[in-house]
This record gives C-alpha cells, structure tokens and sequence, in this order.
C-alpha cells in the first residue's frame, strides 16, 4: 500500500472555521474520480498537543503501489481536484499544504 498525505498546516481563516471544515469534507467526494484508489481520509484537528506543528488537516489518500499513485496523479482529474481545492478550500485556510507519499506498514486487526 502506497499514501500520499496533504498537510494542512496553518490555520483557519478568521471566521471561517466551521466553512472551512465543511469543505474540507466535501472534498472527499471528489476523491473517487482517481483510478486505482483504494481509499481516501480527511482528518480535521480537534486537539493539537502545546508545542506540536499546526497541522490543520491532514487528506490521505491510498493505492495499491507507487506505480499506482504516479499514474492517478498524472490524469487530469489531478488538475481538476487542484483547482477544487483553490477555489473551495484555500480562501479560507491561512497556511500552506506540503505532500509526503509514504509507504504503508500496519498493525494486525486487533478484533
């Protein structure tokens, strides 16, 4: 398994915080149009620890290799998702988004 991760790191506009939070869900609905996606998460800070980085958000999102990942980003349905986000998202985040792909290792299902 094979993420790439968006991190969100800022803050909300001043005023905008609930806005902010419902488009950041929204956008999730987008996510399907990537071929080969395994599977896509928004995570939404609740609580930060004192010290720790302001990440905001973080959007992860799943295939099953690198190959994967680099085929689903160079579609167009990458630029369309860009400009989503430019246009629904970043008005109203203070802050900047940086990417990390990562490889997976998990722990066993604990049921």
């Amino acid at each position: 398994m094979y993420v790439r991760c968006g991190y969100f790191v800022g803050r909300p506009i001043e005023g905008k915080k609930d806005e902010l939070d419902a488009q950041l869900r929204a956008v999730m609905d987008l996510y399907p149009g990537f071929p080969g996606i395994r599977w896509a998460h928004m995570l939404i800070a609740d609580e930060v620890d004192e010290g720790a980085p302001e990440v905001y958000a973080t959007v992860q999102f799943a295939f099953d290799s690198k190959e994967a990942l680099d085929a689903a980003l160079a579609t167009p349905h990458r630029q369309e998702l860009r400009a989503h986000y430019a246009r629904w998202v970043l008005p109203l985040f203070d802050g900047t988004v940086l990417h990390a792909n990562q490889h997976v290792a998990s722990m066993p299902d604990a049921r």
